[in-house]
């Protein structure tokens, strides 16, 4: 997998909003949840979703993570014209989890890394998923989760950022 010059600058952007996020409080919970309500109502709903199934510390955690995804995206103006639809993101969703029991069939370590890096070659925001994936090795709410919920979040959280890249860079 070839890292860019763009993915490393983006490296430093990821890391300082992972310190902004680590500091948000009640107000800045509140105030982007209006901001993201009225511009991308979607993530209100995904949020929703997994509140069924998480404790309210991986909640948290979650919530988090939509948060960083959020500040990444929010200053591109296409994000204020092209909503997330419930229809984009099942159909990411769907190919994502294609891709994971093409994944799971695939005999041999070196087969399977080949899969990952054909499929995260095609992200833009190689940085921001990897930046999720380091929350999910260190953060013990996100440790702990169970393996079920844990493949299910981070495979919407994948989509989620795909569908923003839908919007902001395929115009």
């Amino acid at each position: 997998m070839k890292i860019t010059e763009e993915d490393y600058k983006e490296t430093l952007v990821i890391s300082q909003l992972i310190k902004k996020i680590e500091q948000i409080d009640e107000v800045y919970v509140k105030n982007e949840s209006d901001i993201i309500f009225q511009k991308q109502p979607f993530l209100i709903s995904l949020l929703l979703g997994y509140k069924i199934d998480l404790n309210e510390y991986e909640l948290e955690e979650i919530m988090k993570v939509v948060f960083l995804i959020w500040e990444f995206f929010k200053n591109h103006s296409q994000i204020e014209h092209k909503k997330i639809s419930e229809t984009q993101f099942e159909r990411i969703q769907k190919r994502n989890v294609y891709m994971l029991k093409y994944y799971e069939g695939e005999k041999g370590e070196s087969a399977r890394m080949d899969v990952v890096a054909a499929d995260v070659m095609h992200l833009k925001s190689k940085s921001l998923f990897t930046g999720i994936l380091f929350q999910f090795g260190h953060k013990s709410a996100l440790i702990n989760l169970d393996e079920e919920n844990r493949g299910i979040i981070l495979v919407g959280l994948k989509s989620l950022i795909e569908c923003f890249e839908e919007i902001v860079f395929e115009n």
